[in-house]
This record gives structure tokens, C-alpha cells and sequence, in this order.
């Protein structure tokens, strides 16, 4: 790593916490996926948490999925850079920790299922993929990654430029094959995937975002006046004043 490259991280993780301290008090609120039951079932059924587990949730926010994998009584680990989401997690979670995803100060073969969720388009992918290998244990540790992701080739160049304007901080366009192959890459194995649609109002998530007014009504004009394709595949509709559309998750699942 260059002098360079060291402090653009430390700007990126600045401009990171400022994000998400502002976000921190609405984050669960912020949209639909955020507590969704269907989506939270898949991350629970691919785990099967064993009675005595121990889980990490990454860059785990409010802690929703980390405390949802954990009802049997298991224990479980939140890790984010932002403390202010940590405060509400730590309402969840057993323990708590306020760290860079990329370096997990945790020792090897420390935990039986690591979980990761809508964060790859702002980590250094390999790196955590082959961070999150070093912590889970051999033979038995699971790692579940899940990212919204385009349906394919016919909506991917136009869920860019909304993902390019909506999220400055943006470091990763992730597919579905980015988290395969780096799942594989990492060292994963039997690697499963599981696929799931949510309907979204987007209108929650703009003000949430704290943008300013110019660049909403710019973000709405780009699902209204989208290509034909995209608003089929994702089924973009307007409703009393409310914008809608179907977000497409990838839910992948590696053995160490």
C-alpha cells in the first residue's frame, strides 16, 4: 500500500463516518430490505446457527442481521467504522467493535459464521474476502455475503448511473459474479446462492440520505425516465407521489 493509497482510505473512512452519523438515528427506517422478514429468513436458513455458535456481523450497522441470526441465545459480534451506528447495535448485540472491516482485529479461526451485509461497494472486496477466511473457523465456518445487485446485462449500465449518483462514496459496482468469484478466490467452498426481489419505495431512502433538493428531484428523474428495460425488470411505478421499484439481492453463502 502506498502513502497515497493509505490516505485515501483514512479520507474515505472520514467522509464514511460523517455518512452515517447522519444516518444512524433513521437507518431502520430507511427502507424496506433494512428489516425485511423474507430477506432475513434466507440469511438464517443458509446459516443454520448451531446451538453455541458465535457470529460476526460486518460493517454490521444497527446489528438487524447479527441479532436476527442469533435468537437460539448464540453469541454474536457486531464490527463498523461508524460508532453512532454502533450505539444503536449495541442494543442488539452481545459485544461491539469499532474497526475497519478490512482489518478485523480478531484472531484465526475465531468465529463459526461471519455475515456481511449491503457493504461490498465500499470495502476493498479482496481483502475482506480474505479476511473474513483468516476468521472463520476450518471445516465448519460459513461466511454469508448480500449485496443489491443488477438483474443482468439489459438493466446493469443503468443501475450504475443511479448507484454512481445516489452513493458518493461508492467504491465497487458489485454484480452477482463479483461476490462469487471472490468468495472462491478467498478460499470459499460449496458456495450456495439464493436470490431475492423486494418492492421499495425509494422516496424514504432520498430523504434519509439527506440529499439536497436539486439532487432528489435529479434521482427521481432518473427511475421516472428510465430505459424501457429497466423499468420492466424492476418494475418502476409512481403512487400518489411515491416512486417504487423492485430491488434484485444476491444472498451467497462459502465454507471455509
Amino acid at each position: 500500500m502506498t502513502v497515497t493509497d493509505l490516505w485515501i482510505g483514512i479520507m474515505d473512512h472520514k467522509q464514511l463516518k460523517k455518512q452515517f452519523k447522519n444516518r444512524a438515528r433513521t437507518f431502520d427506517r430507511s427502507a424496506r430490505w433494512v428489516k425485511d422478514p423474507g430477506l432475513l429468513d434466507i440469511h438464517r436458513k443458509l446459516a443454520k446457527i448451531l446451538p453455541g455458535e458465535t457470529v460476526l456481523e460486518a460493517c454490521c450497522g444497527t446489528g438487524i442481521v447479527g441479532a436476527d441470526l442469533c435468537k437460539s441465545g448464540n453469541t454474536a459480534i457486531g464490527l463498523d467504522l461508524s460508532l453512532d451506528m454502533l450505539g444503536f447495535a449495541g442494543k442488539r448485540l452481545d459485544h461491539c467493535v469499532n474497526a475497519q472491516t478490512e482489518h478485523l482485529p480478531f484472531a484465526d479461526n475465531t468465529f463459526d459464521v461471519a455475515a456481511c451485509r449491503q457493504a461490498m461497494h465500499f470495502l476493498d472486496m479482496k481483502r475482506f474476502f480474505f479476511e473474513l477466511f483468516r476468521v472463520v473457523k476450518p471445516g465448519t465456518g460459513r461466511v454469508i455475503i448480500s449485496q443489491i445487485v443488477p438483474f443482468g446485462e439489459k438493466d446493469k449500465a443503468w443501475v450504475r448511473r443511479i448507484h454512481q449518483k445516489k452513493q458518493n462514496m461508492l467504491r465497487n459496482f458489485v454484480c452477482e459474479q463479483d461476490i462469487l468469484d471472490g468468495l472462491k478466490r478467498a478460499g470459499f467452498k460449496k458456495i450456495e446462492r439464493r436470490e431475492y426481489t423486494i418492492e421499495e419505495p425509494i422516496n424514504p431512502w432520498l430523504t434519509d440520505t439527506f440529499f439536497p433538493p436539486k439532487k432528489i428531484e435529479e434521482l427521481k428523474g432518473m427511475f421516472i425516465n428510465a430505459p424501457a428495460q429497466y423499468k420492466e425488470l424492476h418494475r418502476v411505478r409512481c403512487v400518489r407521489g411515491a416512486i417504487y421499484e423492485t430491488m434484485r439481492w444476491i444472498i451467497a453463502l462459502g465454507r471455509k
